[in-house]
């Protein structure tokens, strides 16, 4: 029995002297190649080392199945970056994050969306201006007409004390914000060329369903009325609303320049939308889940912000090219008369900031 062991330890011997021998040769004779090609190794190595530690933080992590909706197109800007959004999360997580998405108003409107993610019944969405309406109606200035005066001055302000505020707000209401993506900017088409306050009075406007767009049209003494956008085209057609507003792509997809003769570049609002979650569902994540949730919103709406400076630019040519003709609008003269209306709105509703500090934000 002895003995067995005895030849057994010799064979490993001569085999760990074979192994250090061959490893000796060849360091000697693959010096050079090594040196030449140390840099990649080491990326290779990082790269192989990031990978085996998101495999292990995924482990033992949680897997979500998770729903997102959106009453935006699949093909618009929106659309596609959460398309994105959906892969590079399952990349990321390694798989412990599967999203479906579901675009073009699937899973119920904007509203619905939002109330849903708040109760918890829907896991994910992005939406618009509809949630400050909803939860933080003392943060509805963001999206009152003519106030904001470029998508800079916005930025700054979401960015700011204001932003984050914002977002405590909605999680004060079962919502986290994932990010922003700044999604459109709205103008005013008419069949009356409009350059001045005094040429919207009295004017039948098409508004969505928003408490600060009526609010702030009626101070110019327009006359608002509520149509569904699916009907928008007929209304306008009929004489039931003689303008509307609303952003370069939803004049073209609608063929609004069929029935409409003006467009003046208003900018009178730059529309922004948040990826949102269910705070619930994201507080049961882990710190690694998490945080590939927000790169990856980051990231992605980011890639919506481009797209949609890109498409803006086709879309109003499509207008022009449709037979609308360009109106040049005085913006000061619009935001001049809605003065004392802000003011008096930052006094009584807009409480969470002064007129001064939110006009600070566009020097």
């Amino acid at each position: 029995m002895k003995s067995k062991k005895l030849i057994a330890l010799l064979c490993c011997a001569s085999v760990m002297g074979t192994l250090v021998a061959c490893g000796s040769s060849g360091s000697s004779a693959n010096s050079g190649d090594s040196a030449n090609s140390g840099s990649t190794s080491a990326e290779t190595t990082a790269a192989a080392s990031e990978e085996t530690a998101a495999e292990e933080a995924a482990v033992d992590e949680e897997t979500f199945n998770i729903d997102l909706a959106t009453a935006y197109a699949a093909d618009a800007p929106a659309g596609i970056a959460l398309e994105k959004f959906v892969e590079d999360v399952a990349e990321k997580s390694g798989g412990t994050i599967n999203i479906s998405l579901f675009t073009d108003g699937t899973l119920g409107t904007a509203s619905d969306n939002y109330s849903s993610v708040a109760s918890g019944d829907l896991d994910m969405t992005m939406s618009g201006l509809e949630g400050l309406d909803l939860y933080a109606p003392e943060y509805t200035f963001l999206d009152s007409p003519f106030l904001i005066k470029s998508q800079d001055h916005l930025k700054a302000l979401l960015e700011s004390g204001i932003g984050e505020k914002l977002k405590e707000r909605y999680e004060e209401n079962g919502i986290v914000t994932l990010g922003w993506h700044q999604r459109d900017v709205r103008v005013l088409a008419s069949n009356k060329e409009v350059t001045s306050p005094a040429d919207v009075s009295g004017m039948k406007l098409r508004l969505p369903g928003m408490t600060v767009y009526v609010d702030t049209w009626s101070a110019l003494n327009v006359s608002s009325t509520t149509v569904a956008m699916s009907e928008l085209y007929t209304a306008l057609q009929t004489g039931v609303a003689e303008a509307c507003e609303g952003g370069y792509e939803q004049m073209t997809t609608l063929k609004l320049y069929e029935v409409q003769k003006y467009i003046a570049e208003s900018d009178h609002v730059y529309e922004f939308v948040g990826l949102f979650i269910n705070k619930d569902l994201y507080d049961s994540m882990s710190e690694n889940q998490q945080q590939i949730l927000n790169e990856c919103a980051a990231e992605d709406l980011a890639y919506a912000d481009e797209m949609s400076e890109e498409k803006r630019a086709e879309y109003k040519q499509a207008c022009l090219d449709g037979g609308m003709t360009l109106a040049e609008i005085d913006k000061d003269a619009f935001r001049d008369a809605l003065q004392d209306f802000y003011k008096s709105q930052f006094e009584s509703k807009w409480t969470v900031t002064t007129y001064d500090e939110v006009m600070s934000y566009a020097e």
